[in-house]
């Protein structure tokens, strides 16, 4: 990995490791050793924001985070960083670095350049731990807001053995919850990210989504729009139909080549070539921390045709869809290769001349990570599906589970849900994606039942998709304050 250092008082960004992820819930468990940002951030976590935290607006007042952590490594590591970030704090000293740090993070931060960042994140204090919790779905990870001058999050992660892996400190954007009576309020709320949104809500039942509300001035239904991981929604889906066809298990091993190792998020990029992966936990890394490798595995043993089965099942129109490129391919699509191509991308109308185009990219991924910054979803780069499309395949997942080889579908969508549950939510499913300039959102949630209800039929639901297009980097945090009280509407009205 690259390391790049900036200053961080006279800059807008300092990375030491490589860069931001690009890729929906921004899985920390990815995350380069430490990062520290002093701008909004381009691709901060919309999905690791916990409850605590995302409501942490009010007043300061100072919390335990022994009281909100049962971790107790974790809690270890956490009071070690906020100690490092005392007025009076030096450090760390080279064998407190060893002791505390993981050996992957020492590799590419020594402990002078940590004390250096550190000494400079110091002046902007006194900090007040005002929020705690952990973060959901992203592994062994804390998530603290910061009171002062500037307001901060901060994510900790620890490894198996509890040593650090993870700093993250970014400004808390998420501001105030806006208020929500109905669906033009959201749209009304989402103006303020810049670029264009549009908001598409429908009603799940029996496998089938019934849109009940789109934006105005776009299609019923929502427009196509860049969409990015919420693709992988397809993709586990058509994992599911080719396990009910006998074609493939979710016990069925993966063995990780170059040839599908892909940019982060995720964590499969990281492990030693050979190394092997169920079917049944690359399912789970591409939906909980959006690992963009397992992806990659899925769909190089599925193929395009089993792809388009599932597009054709699911209601899309696979003239528009296929192939559907690995993210491996968008990253070299967008960020790799040279602007005729892209042109020439945006120009194929046929889905032969979009596959031949992805025959012909280079065999070796030789991208920098910190080079894919620039918007490219103006050129046709990337995963376009409407509102109304990804409600039907949240509609598809939640039929397909109801077979028996369905069986780890509805743990799988739930293992991350995004953001924090409404209250009388049963069960929440979700899925995000996120590059340069793109922000998507869906979630699928269940009511709590009367206690006179039998769960003897697959249970309704409801949707909610989100999607936002720009020319500008998108605020994740303020993006999530924004749908965190859509979804908490989709809940009061059912849909």
């Amino acid at each position: 990995m690259r390391r790049v250092i900036g200053g961080l008082l006279g800059a807008s960004l300092l990375l030491v490791g490589c860069t931001e992820e690009y890729d929906d819930d921004v899985a920390q468990t990815s995350t380069p050793p430490l990062v520290v940002q002093t701008a909004a951030p381009e691709d901060a976590s919309a999905t690791s924001v916990p409850p605590e935290v995302a409501a942490s607006t009010a007043a300061p007042e100072p919390v335990d985070p022994a009281e909100a952590l049962t971790d107790p490594e974790l809690v270890d590591a956490v009071e070690w960083v906020l100690g490092l970030l005392e007025e009076d704090a030096e450090g760390p000293a080279g064998q407190e670095a060893a002791e505390r740090l993981a050996p992957d993070f020492l590799e590419q931060v020594s402990p002078v350049e940590l004390g250096l960042v550190l000494a400079q994140v110091r002046r902007a204090g006194p900090y007040v731990v005002t929020a705690a919790a952990p973060a959901s779905g992203v592994g062994r990870t804390a998530v603290l807001s910061l009171a002062a001058q500037e307001p901060l999050l901060l994510t900790v992660s620890v490894d198996e053995q509890g040593l650090v892996s993870t700093l993250l400190l970014q400004p808390d954007t998420s501001g105030a919850t806006p208020e929500v009576d109905d669906w033009a309020d959201l749209d009304a709320a989402l103006a303020e990210l810049g670029g264009t949104s549009q908001v598409v809500v429908g009603q799940v039942e029996d496998g089938t989504c019934t849109t009940t509300y789109t934006s105005p001035g776009v299609e019923p239904g929502g427009d196509p729009f860049p969409s990015g991981s919420v693709v992988k929604l397809l993709v586990l889906a058509a994992v599911a139909d080719q396990v009910r066809a006998g074609e493939l298990a979710w016990e069925e091993e993966l063995t990780l080549t170059p040839e599908v190792v892909s940019l982060p998020s995720g964590e499969l990029q990281d492990r030693p070539e050979g190394s092997t992966v169920s079917v049944r936990e690359a399912a789970g890394l591409m939906i909980s921390v959006s690992d963009n490798t397992a992806t990659d595995l899925l769909i190089d043993r599925l193929g395009q045709g089993a792809l388009r089965d599932t597009a054709v099942a699911a209601g899309l129109d696979p003239t528009a869809i296929m192939p559907v490129p690995s993210t491996r391919q968008v990253f070299q699509l967008g960020w790799q290769v040279d602007s005729e191509v892209r042109t020439r991308w945006a120009e194929a109308l046929v889905p032969e001349r979009r596959e031949a185009m992805l025959a012909d990219l280079p065999a070796e991924l030789d991208l920098d990570p910190a080079t894919v910054t620039e918007p490219r979803w103006q050129d046709g780069i990337g995963w376009f599906l409407t509102g109304a499309q990804i409600c039907t395949l949240h509609a598809r997942l939640q039929q397909l589970a109801e077979d028996p080889d369905g069986e780890p579908l509805r743990e799988i969508l739930a293992a991350n849900p995004g953001l924090p549950s409404p209250e009388d939510v049963a069960y929440q499913a979700y899925k995000g994606g996120s590059l340069p300039g793109v922000l998507a959102m869906s979630f699928y949630v269940e009511p709590e039942r009367a206690g006179d209800e039998t769960p003897d039929a697959a249970p309704d639901g409801s949707v909610l998709v989100v999607q936002t297009r720009s020319a500008e980097p998108v605020d994740q945090l303020r993006a999530a304050t924004i749908v965190g009280v859509g979804l908490q509407h989709l809940v009061d009205v059912g849909g």
